[in-house]
């Protein structure tokens, strides 16, 4: 019994060390590719062909389309789930009326 509970706290222990030692690794490997990601981008943006406005205007432009492409989608997908919620709704009202009439009929039966 003693020998049971000291084998299962050992094995906590473990998988607890085990499982900070994957965290510690994780959190690692994302602040690196963060790091690395930023030290890509700024040497491009240094190493580029184009002058350093040109490449600005660039920038600005795809993030414009960027945005409005994300407005759009937003839009998009609001309508979708408008009409969607609308089309339930009525299914539920429908349902329910015809509940309500059944039910009637039974009571005057």
């Amino acid at each position: 019994m003693i020998f049971n509970e000291l084998a299962n706290q050992v094995t906590k222990i473990r998988h607890s060390r085990t499982r900070d030692i994957r965290r510690n690794r994780t959190r690692n490997l994302i602040i690196g590719a963060g790091i690395g990601s930023a030290v890509g981008v700024a040497a491009g943006i240094l190493f580029a062909p184009k002058s350093g406005s040109e490449t600005r205007k660039v920038i600005v432009d795809r993030t414009g389309k960027t945005v409005k492409n994300l407005k759009d989608n937003v839009a998009a997908t609001k309508a979708r789930i408008f009409a969607s919620s609308t089309e339930k709704r009525s299914r539920s009202h429908k349902t329910g009326a015809n509940s309500d009439e059944t039910g009637k009929e039974t009571l005057k039966q």
